[in-house]
Parts: structure tokens; sequence; C-alpha cells
């Protein structure tokens, strides 16, 4: 072979092994990416959502991972996302949303522990998983605690939740059940409205509603439900605690898992526009027996030890 035939093979041999040595997986440097995680609060339930977002994005992609609760430091808050340049901003509860979607217009934010769905349309960097489940999803376990009952009240502000009832209506009645919304568009209006609880109606499902179901009406809807022996289904395990016959609740750490998922289709390459919000996927619920004796209400064994909490 000639001299220039054994240069050339040479040459083409080294171009080979240059690009093998840049494109093998093994070899490349795997991307670290910044994830920023934003919290209002250290109770239990927002660490247990924390360390199940830790475990599943860090099982899958290299990260370098930053907390900041803002009620804890607030002299770094107004240079702490532009120092840290995070590729995603996870956030707990309303506080830290706002926070965070003030900050920045442009960083994708996934979102959790927030109530309403609406929230997620502030703007568009944002997505992820709020605690309110679909309506199919409670009218279905409304069905499963109450099989026989064939009517359900809603309390609401037309203003605030119309097509939320509107959905209950169309679902209800797929499913049997005659819903009978009963509009409240001030507070002033919900004396009247709870009388109604004490003629044609078997339950009471409370909706997310600033006017209706809030920390200063809960009182009055929750004595009502009692006097009337008109079971509610209430918005959260306090509301159960406080006197609502069930509601369906969370497992925080999968809270967190599903958030993780929805960060990491963001982190390989989805526009925020296209990872849209989600409900919780794993549903878990609570019960008080105390309820369900003065209003006898039969539950079966199997639902009392399944529930995550019994008051």
């Amino acid at each position: 072979m000639k001299p220039k035939n054994h240069a050339r093979i040479r040459v083409i041999l080294g171009v080979m092994a240059i690009l093998c040595f840049y494109f093998s997986p093994e070899l490349k440097a795997e991307k670290t990416f910044q994830i920023l995680i934003v919290t209002s609060s250290n109770d239990e339930v927002y660490r247990e959502t924390i360390n199940g977002f830790k475990g599943q994005i860090s099982a899958s992609l290299k990260t370098k991972i930053s907390e900041l609760n803002i009620m804890q430091r607030p002299t770094w808050d107004n240079n702490v996302v532009e120092q840290l340049s995070p590729d995603v901003v996870f956030t707990l509860g309303i506080e830290s949303l706002n926070w965070a979607s003030q900050k920045s217009v442009q960083i994708p934010i996934v979102a959790t522990m927030v109530l309403k769905e609406d929230t997620f349309k502030k703007a568009g960097n944002i997505t992820g998983v709020s605690l309110s489940y679909s309506m199919q999803t409670q009218i279905h376990w409304l069905k499963k605690f109450f099989p026989q009952q064939s009517s359900v009240a809603i309390l609401y502000n037309p203003a605030e939740n119309a097509g939320t009832v509107k959905a209950a209506k169309e679902i209800s009645q797929q499913e049997g059940l005659k819903l009978v919304a009963i509009p409240v568009e001030t507070p002033k209006e919900l004396p009247y409205a709870l009388e109604q609880l004490s003629s044609n109606v078997e339950l009471l499902l409370a909706i997310p509603d600033e006017t209706v179901m809030s920390v200063n009406t809960a009182k009055e809807v929750l004595l009502a439900s009692f006097r009337n022996k008109v079971p509610l289904i209430g918005l959260s395990d306090n509301w159960v605690k406080s006197g609502a016959f069930y509601a369906l609740s969370w497992d925080y750490t999968d809270l967190g898992k599903q958030s993780a998922l929805l960060a990491q289709k963001i982190l390989n390459g989805a526009s925020v526009s296209t990872v849209l919000p989600e409900h919780p996927r794993k549903v878990a619920y609570t019960v008080n027996a105390k309820i369900a004796e003065h209003m006898n209400i039969d539950v079966s064994n199997s639902a009392l030890k399944n529930a995550k909490v019994v008051f």
C-alpha cells in the first residue's frame, strides 16, 4: 500500500475515534439542571411533598436543588432567582407561587399545594398539580359512600363557580344524581341558603368558594349540616376534624412525585404550554366517625380501615 494511502487511513481512523469519543453516552458530560424549591412553611406535609419531588426528579436527572422559605429569608428574596438562574422553580402554596411569578415570567414554574385550578392560568410559564380533585372523581367517591342517595346540594357564588357547577350538573346526571345548586352571591345570603338544607337535600358537597366556604363561614356551614343531619363532604382534613363527614385528602409524597414528573418533561425540552396542569392522581380520604354515628351513616369497616385519618 502506498504511503499516501496509509496517511489517509490514519486520518480517517483518527476522525472516527474523535467522533466516537464525543458522542459516547458514557463519556459525554451530563447536564446538571438547577432547580429552586420555594415554600412558605416547614410543616410536615410540605416536607413530605418536597421529599417526594426530590426523590423522583433526582432518580432520572442530574440536578442541583436549592430551597428557599420566603417567610424566613426576606433579605435574600430580591436577587435569589437571578443569582441561581434555575431551569425550573417548584413552588408549594399560593404565597410561594405568587412570589415566584413576580420574580420571573420566563422561568418555568411547577406549582402545587394550591386549591383552585384557575391559579395555573395566571401566566404562561405556570403549570402544576392542584389540590382539587376533578368533579368526576368527587362524584365517584360520593357514590361510593352514599350509593342509595339520589340528590346532592352545592352552595356556590355564581360569579366564581358557575362553570364548576355546570360541570357538576352534567356529571351528576350521568351518575343518576340530582344536583341542587344553591346560589349565594354574598355572605349575607348564606343563612337563607342554609335553611334549604332542612328540605329536599340529602347531601352537601363543598367546593372551593371564597364567598361560601371560607374561614369566616365554615362554622356556620358545619353547624347547619350538623343540625339538619345533612352530611357535609368537606374540603380538607381540617373540615372533617371540625364536623364534615368526610373529605378527599392527599398523599403529599405522591403530590411531590407527580409534580416532579411535570418538571422532568419541561427539563427534557417540553414547553410549559404543552405540560398541562393535573389533578392529584392518588386519592386519599379522611372520615369523621363521630359525625357518622350522629347522622346514622353506615360506614363499612373497610372504608374506615382504608381512610388516611379517622376522627
